[in-house]
């Protein structure tokens, strides 16, 4: 069945099972290697992992496959922070601010790298955007 290893995939890390989401997100690889979300998926399960070149490496698949899909962009940033590449941190999550301007999560992690670069003014810039998409309800 289609995607079904996919969509187990996908509960098994929102329930922070990571190894079985790893297994059952590559399993679904096995039978479709071109499917950009599930490449994304299990790039989100090795940054859990802390497994930053594996993530990295799925990350990037899912980007060559689907360009216009912020999450794995965002992904990236993080795993190019812990990997202390702040360039190609931005770089990463000014695509991912480029393909979805109102996520709140690309626009703090930018405000993060430019924090640790030394440019606080455009830090102070992209955390006032992150604060304004949180909106009133505070998420």
């Amino acid at each position: 069945m289609p995607n079904a290893n996919y969509l187990l995939g996908q509960m098994a890390l929102f329930r922070g099972r990571l190894a079985e989401a790893v297994a059952l997100t590559e399993r679904e690889l096995a039978s479709n290697p071109g499917h950009s979300m599930a490449w994304s998926q299990l790039g989100d399960a090795y940054v859990r992992q802390s497994k930053w070149d594996e993530a990295i490496a799925a990350l990037q698949k899912s980007v060559w496959l689907n360009p216009y899909y912020s999450a794995p962009y965002i992904l990236l940033g993080r795993a190019y922070v812990k990997k202390e590449q702040p360039a190609r941190a931005e770089a990463m999550l000014r695509r991912a601010i480029q393909y979805d301007p109102n996520n709140r999560s690309a626009h703090y992690l930018l405000a993060q790298v430019l924090q640790q670069t030394g440019r606080a003014d455009e830090a102070k810039r992209e955390f006032d955007i992150a604060e304004r998409l949180t909106g009133p309800r505070g998420g």
